[in-house]
């Protein structure tokens, strides 16, 4: 009578064995996870390579560069720095260097399973009935009519955290390793559990931890960014004076250029309108009290500022003008009895050098003399020429001022000033005008 077969043997059948389960050594083999064999494949030598490039002709440059027959597998190990080094030592053609270079890259390619080290492949791990892995197993998956391991991405949620991390769009949650698993069909994956992992921190958690860092700082300083660009750029639209020139401002133009800044950054809306702006700066010095060069504003906005075509202005001008006039004639006369005091020494040095010139006896001597008797006749002669310049500018001065008492003492003037009174309406006469203005400016 024979034993009727247990669960065990009805599940392994001899057709049904995928894994060729060995009873006597109680393994699960297949020979689709031995080790393939290591291909007998050598690489060509040299002469043989040289030959298929047609390149045969270099054979002897080669030897003596000192590369032997067999020395072609050294070849495809190094890289293109050595590679140009070796092709340096041989006196190659353009062409047949770079068709040298081709073949040496394609036989690269076709004996790179011969260069790697080790010659290792990637071998499936195997769960035994009844024994524990050691080691962690990573969740993979066999497909059905396939013994080739397809890894399932999973969602990882690293040591500490909550959030789960997506390696993949969808989560998927991977089959467990059991001995029923090398024989039965596997079960469809679940979707809707997620499955975590902890694990410790990687190079990558520890990096974008930083980063994380860094962009919360500079998200939290935008706003101070952004203030200080805004504030920047009023800076430079309310800048009035000096915004284009390289010129040294002056100290009207600075405090201008301060007080419409400041009004700017109280009120942006002022930009808009460079005008209103320059007016508000004016009004602004004048509040706070701002030291004219000449004593006081002549703007309009200063109430006491004096009215263009007014009596009391022109008379105040004329005043200034006349005194002013005074005292450049002044000036010129101290400056014309100084140089006249100096030309006079000048003179006698000048006296003195042509007698010296004339005693000298030596030729050096009398070189000497003669550079010192052209200087002085240098200096006498500039001095001369500022003299005549002052001198003629007095006489001006002097011949305006005449004329003027002239006019005073006929009553010129009083006429003109009883012109402006009578018609305040309409212009003033050209032919007064231009006489005064003339007077004004010769007095200049």
């Amino acid at each position: 009578m024979e034993p009727t077969p247990t669960s065990t043997q009805e599940e392994i059948l001899a057709g049904d064995n995928p894994l060729n389960y060995n009873t006597t050594s109680n393994q699960y083999g297949s020979n689709s996870f031995s080790t393939p064999t290591r291909p007998s494949v050598r690489c060509p030598a040299l002469t043989v390579f040289l030959h298929q490039l047609n390149l045969s002709q270099y054979h002897s440059l080669f030897v003596e560069a000192g590369v032997g027959e067999n020395d072609l597998e050294q070849l495809l190990g190094f890289d293109e720095a050595e590679l140009k080094e070796v092709m340096s030592a041989i006196s190659m053609k353009p062409f047949h260097s770079a068709a040298f270079k081709k073949g040496i890259r394609e036989l690269r390619q076709n004996f790179s399973p011969m260069l790697s080290s080790g010659h290792s492949y990637q071998s499936i791990p195997l769960t035994y009935p009844n024994v524990q892995p050691t080691m962690p197993v990573s969740p993979v998956e066999f497909q059905t009519g396939s013994m080739s391991p397809t890894r399932k991405l999973v969602k990882i949620a690293p040591a500490g955290e909550k959030t789960p991390t997506y390696l993949d769009n969808k989560p998927t949650k991977p089959a467990k390793m059991q001995p029923p698993f090398l024989h039965n069909t596997v079960q469809p994956m679940q979707e809707d559990q997620d499955v975590f992992m902890e694990h410790e921190q990687t190079p990558q958690d520890i990096l974008s931890t930083p980063t994380n860092i860094i962009l919360s700082e500079s998200s939290n300083s935008l706003p101070i960014n952004n203030s200080t660009t805004s504030k920047d750029v009023i800076i430079h639209h309310a800048t009035i004076y000096g915004k284009n020139s390289p010129r040294q401002l002056t100290s009207y133009e600075q405090a201008i250029n301060c007080a419409a800044i400041e009004l700017a950054l109280q009120d942006p809306a002022l930009v808009a309108n460079k005008g209103m702006l320059f007016e508000k700066a004016k009004e602004k010095l004048l509040r706070e009290g701002y030291s004219y060069k000449r004593g006081a504003s002549r703007s309009k906005l200063n109430p006491n500022a004096p009215k263009p075509g007014s009596r009391a202005s022109r008379a105040t001008l004329r005043a200034k003008r006349n005194a002013h006039a005074a005292q450049n004639s002044e000036h010129r006369n101290a400056r014309i009895a100084e140089l006249e005091r100096k030309l006079k020494v000048k003179e006698t040095q000048y006296e003195m050098a042509i007698e010296v010139v004339r005693s000298k006896s030596t030729q050096k001597d009398s070189d000497k003399a003669q550079i010192a008797l052209e200087e002085l006749e240098k200096e006498k002669i500039e001095m001369g020429k500022e003299l005549a310049t002052l001198k003629s500018k007095e006489r001006k001065h002097r011949w305006y001022e005449q004329k003027k008492k002239e006019r005073m003492d006929s009553g010129f003037d009083e006429s003109v000033e009883e012109s402006f009174n009578d018609d305040n309406n309409n212009d003033e006469p050209k032919d007064n005008v231009k006489l005064e203005n003339s007077i004004i400016e010769a007095e200049e």
